[in-house]
């Protein structure tokens, strides 16, 4: 999960870690951020996934299914208390 202030600084470039919601587990991706919409009363990012069988693959993830990478402070997420506690 980030907040407000680390959703907005992100940049083009910037590495992140999403969760996969097409996955079950909704395990932790890495991926990069390729698109920055700020053109609306919210912004909004796409990121390209740099991992997996989909590599490439852009999504457009929300502010609480992404983290900055390297991942700190993910107590607060409920995605990764879940994935710890299971």
């Amino acid at each position: 999960m980030m907040l407000r202030f680390q959703w907005d600084s992100l940049r083009r470039g910037d590495h992140v870690l999403v969760h996969d919601v097409r996955t079950a587990e909704l395990g932790l991706r890495p991926a990069v951020v390729v698109l920055i919409d700020s053109s609306g009363i919210r912004r909004d990012f796409a990121v390209r996934y740099t991992d997996g069988p989909d590599a490439g693959r852009v999504v457009r993830p929300g502010r609480f299914a992404t983290h900055r990478d390297p991942l700190t402070g993910s107590a607060d997420c409920w995605r990764c208390a879940e994935a710890k506690a299971g």
